[in-house]
Parts: structure tokens; C-alpha cells; sequence
């Protein structure tokens, strides 16, 4: 766990020797995100949101710009999944900056409505499940002055998510995270009504 030092003083503390051993680290864990195994992926996605906790702004900044580069079609399922994993514990944590939900909520969006056919079946239930995770962690980490501007492109993909998904799971997470967002933001047109009626049931 973090200490009550701050970030910013840590950074006297860094000589060239820790900081190539912190690159090492955070390289580490940037492979995690990509791990074939999920209990691997939310272990390195919790390592990213600690160590950029502790991290001086512009050192943060890198890392949070390293977890972005994994949304890319060249990445797989895994990746995708890992990189939302990690962008929610950053976000959690307050440790996304608000200039980068132009590149946030685009990728949210498109993650929320991830699926991948693969033979005869699809994959993306696990990914579209972390998507709802980030947009609960964002309506919890910034106010509506902040968030109100990506509303009208989170706020479709959400309720399109609780409604509509294949998998009950991925209905509850969006259904919960959009309930979320109209608890804290309160910038949903009919947002109690959608509420009530769109719920993970439906």
C-alpha cells in the first residue's frame, strides 16, 4: 500500500538505477495486462493503478499513455481486457487525468460492444464486463463539469449494453454503472425512469 509521502517528493529518490528498475516493473506489468490468465490480468492491472500512485505527473503520465497503446485491433481479447481492468484502477484512483478521457471514452465505447468470432463462437463477454467497470470507476472519479461533455457517448453504449447484451453479467455490470452515473451525475436525460425499466432482467 501507498504511504502517506508524496508523489512528488519521491521523485528526488529517483537515481538512474531505480528508475531502469522501475521501467523493468512497470514493463512487467504491462505484459501482465496481456496475460492469457484473468487472475494475472487483475493482479497487474492493481500493480499499475499502485506503482502510478506513487509515481511524480510526468512519469504517470507515461504509464497511463502505455496502458492506452493496448487498445488496438493488432491486440487481442486478453489486452483489451487487461487495459480495462487497468484504466478503471487508474481511474479509481485518481490518477486519469480528465485530459485524457478524449482518448478514454472512445475505447470504452468500443469495448463495451467488443465481440470477436472465433469458429464457431464469439469472445468478448470478459471484455465488455470491464468496459462497465471503467465507466462505474469514471462516474465515481470525476463530477458532471468533467465527465458531463462524454455523457452522450457513454451514456448509449451503457444502456445498449444492459439491454441488449447475450451475457446476464455483462447486463448487470453496464446496468450497474449507468445507475452509477445518474446517482453521482445526475446529466442522464430520463435517467431514473431508464433506471427502473432497464435493469440487468430485461
Amino acid at each position: 500500500e501507498a504511504s502517506d509521502q508524496n508523489p512528488e517528493e519521491d521523485a528526488h529518490n529517483l537515481t538512474p538505477a531505480v528508475l531502469d528498475q522501475l521501467e523493468e516493473v512497470v514493463e512487467q506489468l504491462l505484459t501482465g495486462l496481456r496475460d492469457k490468465d484473468t487472475v494475472v490480468r487483475w493482479a497487474a492491472a492493481k500493480g499499475i493503478g499502485r506503482v502510478t500512485m506513487r509515481l511524480p505527473q510526468l512519469l504517470a503520465d507515461d504509464v497511463v499513455h502505455a496502458v492506452l497503446e493496448l487498445f488496438t485491433p493488432i491486440e487481442g481479447d486478453g489486452a483489451w481486457h487487461g487495459g480495462c481492468l487497468a484504466v478503471a484502477e487508474l481511474a479509481r484512483r485518481g490518477l486519469l487525468p480528465p485530459k485524457k478521457l478524449s482518448r478514454v471514452v472512445p475505447v470504452v465505447v468500443a469495448a463495451l460492444a467488443y465481440d470477436v468470432r472465433r469458429g464457431a463462437h464469439s469472445v468478448g463477454a470478459h471484455v465488455r464486463d470491464a468496459a462497465a467497470y471503467v465507466c462505474w470507476a469514471l462516474a465515481r472519479a470525476y463530477g458532471a463539469e468533467v465527465l458531463g461533455a462524454w455523457l452522450p457517448a457513454l451514456a448509449p453504449a451503457l444502456l445498449t449494453t444492459a439491454v441488449f447484451d447475450r451475457e446476464v453479467h455483462c447486463r448487470r455490470a453496464a446496468a450497474a454503472a449507468f445507475q452509477e452515473g445518474v446517482g453521482r451525475l445526475g446529466h442522464f436525460p430520463h435517467g431514473i425512469d431508464l433506471v427502473t425499466v432497464a435493469d440487468y432482467f430485461t
